[in-house]
């Protein structure tokens, strides 16, 4: 269980949750929520990782945050009965499902889950006001960069299952100009691409090539281990 949430909890309160709860794989494409559905699972990752996306009318849609295993897919359950995005999985893995009823009994009852959900909330809260900002002010090769920088922290090794039609979509993207970024880390020695599997060859310089929203986001949901 690599769950920072859950590994964050006194035995007791996740020996609760733990018997109400079941791992599950998340294959990659799964829809774990519809925008605008009713939440009846919540979904706490190991190794998968999952992006809400906001769409338009005309079908369009684009990355608001991912969520991996920093937090947990359908925190809205708390405040209502839908959510606002769709949740779409990325990265195929293992995660935690528990009911909706059950996490909000706990959140009522458990004080340490109560206080990380918080601290989560508001960490997932500033990584979807500094999407907007990283979406609007800066280059492809930023975003693109920042976006690896996530997948990576929320994943298990440095192989990362994804296609840059995928990317794309995920950064609001023309696939030409990702084509364009990606050929040029690779050239650099920054990532290897190949079938479909883009592989982390120097994670130093990624970083250094990412904006600083990856800072600002890292740091928000840091906080949250600091709180535990």
């Amino acid at each position: 269980m690599n769950n920072r949430i859950l590994k964050a909890l006194p035995a007791k309160e996740y020996r609760i949750l733990s018997s109400q709860s079941k791992e599950v794989m998340l294959p990659k494409g799964a829809v774990l929520h519809e925008a605008g559905e009713r939440i009846g699972q919540v979904y706490f990752p190991n190794d998968a990782m999952i992006s809400y996306l906001s769409g338009t009318a005309e079908g369009e849609s684009v990355e608001v945050c991912v969520v991996g295993n920093e937090g947990v897919v359908g925190i809205a359950a708390l405040l209502s009965d839908s959510t606002a995005f769709r949740a779409v999985v990325q990265v195929p893995g293992s995660a935690v499902r528990i009911s909706r009823d059950v996490l909000r009994r706990e959140f009522k009852r458990g004080e340490s889950l109560h206080r990380v959900l918080l601290h989560y909330t508001n960490a997932l809260l500033i990584q979807v006001a500094q999407t907007a900002v990283c979406n609007k002010f800066h280059s492809v090769e930023e975003r693109f960069c920042r976006w690896l920088l996530l997948a990576h922290d929320r994943t298990s090794g440095d192989k990362l299952p994804l296609t840059q039609e995928t990317i794309a979509r995920i950064l609001g993207s023309r696939r030409a100009s990702v084509s364009v970024v990606a050929g040029a880390l690779q050239k650099k020695g920054v990532i290897e691409y190949s079938r479909g599997t883009i592989t982390i060859r120097d994670r130093k310089r990624l970083e250094s090539l990412a904006c600083e929203c990856y800072g600002t986001i890292s740091a928000a949901h840091s906080k949250i281990d600091s709180h535990s």
